[in-house]
């Protein structure tokens, strides 16, 4: 009976020893697999995009300019609030400098017909007006930024087209800065994927659209404290949830064409794997266009082509600072950089460009823009990675203004106080020999002086009289004037000779 008992529970014993060892073997073996997935097996790539309800749609590597997919892209429809991307980059552009974004604009009794959000006579920065047009959409503010960018409406609308033609746009015509209904109006998909790309390049308009909610600060003449304006993001894949939520966007821009129609013009970017990608939706269900740009994103990540041209975090080189401790800092790539081959090409025609920022000033933070590295191909630019500072560059002393840093200024100080010491050296030895030379002069005018002393008193001491000396003609005086007469007398002798 014991026997029995124990060989029981040697059995239990071993049956759990090899449950416990079956279970590890499978454990490692799911992780091996799931490794080995990760690394080596490719996704299945769709072979059709995933069907939408937009009339037309571009899907875009903002990274490489790859068109990925589309839809009718170059049917030209009314373009929508994404108009105010080509605002923002034009009043960017015309700005002299990032100290502009403090400048305010007041609201004229013109701007009262494109809205309710700002009363006659009230002002708000220009910052401020960026941030209320890119990330509420707001009519107002983009016709606001308008007045104060150009001295006219119809000079503002001209340099807006003139930009579509600077970007190669062709099939592009705006008439108004707000992207109202306007039956003149007119772009197509491809040209919006191409604006939201370009757009993307400024930082204002990249910190803009990557903002959820923003609030505003508006200033009345009568009133000494402002008044806030809030501000929530138009994009639904920035703000939405769960389900319409989508983690790698950036930012984007969303709204009807007409209020009364549920016709959505959309605009997003996003950033995957440090590969960017742009979807434009024309004339997209409001409700459905966070998930169909989320259904066009996942695909174009399958699809797009990825060749690596530069890798994260390489030093591309050094950006000038002008008012900083430091005015040379290093400069790196924020993210890697791609480029895109057609079949018929060869890698051959990539080019690449490290182009700085020419208006850096200090103070500068860490992460801070100065650069692009740009990505051409056959000639064409395709492609940009920002390049980044890694550290925060303060302001500096008086000279950095003149791109010289505090340690070139101790050292030229330094230089300069060495060469201060040296002059005072020369000049020190040059008075030391001075006197040195005054000296032997009035020691030798004293030995000099000694000497004749010793003379006069050796004389006294013979008793001799100095005035006799004086009546009493040099011998050597008598005996040239002899010679002079005894020369005359004979030269007459001769004569009468003769």
């Amino acid at each position: 009976m014991l026997k029995n008992s124990n060989t029981t529970r040697i059995r239990k014993q071993m049956v759990a020893i090899i449950s416990v060892f079956l279970i590890l073997v499978t454990t490692i073996s799911y992780i091996a697999l799931f490794e080995v997935y990760a690394e080596g097996v490719t996704p299945v790539v769709p072979k059709k995009a995933p069907p939408v309800s937009a009339s037309s749609y571009m899907v875009m590597s903002g990274s490489t300019s790859e068109k990925v997919a589309s839809k009718h892209a170059d049917r030209k429809m009314q373009p929508g609030k994404i108009t105010m991307l080509m605002t923002a980059m034009v009043v960017l552009d015309n700005m002299y400098d990032d100290r502009e974004l403090k400048n305010t604009v007041e609201t004229g009794n013109t701007i009262a017909e494109y809205g309710d959000t700002f009363k006659e006579g009230e002002s708000a920065s220009v910052g401020d007006l960026l941030n209320a047009m890119l990330v509420g959409g707001d009519v107002q503010a983009a016709e606001l930024l308008a007045k104060y960018s150009a001295s006219s409406r119809d000079i503002f609308v001209n340099e807006m087209n003139s930009k579509c033609m600077e970007l190669g746009l062709m099939d592009t015509m705006f008439t108004n800065a707000s992207g109202r209904y306007d039956i003149a109006a007119y772009s197509t998909a491809a040209d919006l994927a191409v604006i939201t790309q370009a757009a993307y390049r400024y930082q204002a308009v990249k910190d803009a659209l990557a903002k959820k909610n923003v609030t505003i600060a508006v200033v009345e003449k009568k009133k000494k404290k402002p008044r806030e304006i809030e501000f929530i993001s138009t994009d639904p894949l920035l703000t939405g949830n769960e389900k319409t939520g989508y983690e790698y966007v950036k930012g984007g821009i969303l709204g009807l064409v007409d209020e009364k129609v549920n016709s959505a013009q959309f605009a997003a970017i996003s950033t995957k794997d440090d590969m960017q990608m742009v979807v434009v939706l024309m004339d997209s269900a409001k409700e459905n266009s966070a998930r169909e740009a989320i259904s066009l994103f996942e695909y174009a990540d399958l699809k797009v082509t990825k060749n690596t041209i530069v890798k994260k975090g390489k030093l591309a080189g050094h950006a000038r600072v002008r008012g900083g401790a430091v005015t040379r800092v290093p400069a790196y790539t924020e993210t890697k950089g791609f480029a895109y081959v057609p079949p018929e090409g060869s890698d051959s025609l990539i080019q690449t460009q490290v182009a700085m920022m020419d208006d850096l000033v200090a103070p500068l933070e860490k992460g801070d823009k100065v650069g692009e590295f740009r990505i051409y191909v056959a000639d064409e630019l395709k492609g940009t990675v920002d390049l980044i500072i890694k550290e925060d560059v303060p302001e500096g002393w008086f000279p950095s203004r003149y791109y010289i840093s505090n340690t070139a200024s101790i050292v030229i100080c330094a230089l300069l106080l060495l060469l201060m010491l040296f002059l005072l050296r020369v000049g020190h030895v040059k008075r030391r020999r001075a006197k040195r030379r005054e000296a032997m002069r009035r020691a030798k005018i004293r030995e000099l002086a000694r000497i004749q002393l010793e003379i006069d008193e050796d004389r006294a001491r013979r008793e001799w009289d100095a005035t006799g000396y004086e009546e009493m003609p040099p011998r050597t005086t008598d005996i040239r004037k002899e010679s002079i007469s005894e020369g005359a007398d004979t030269n007459g002798r001769r004569s009468g000779r003769r």
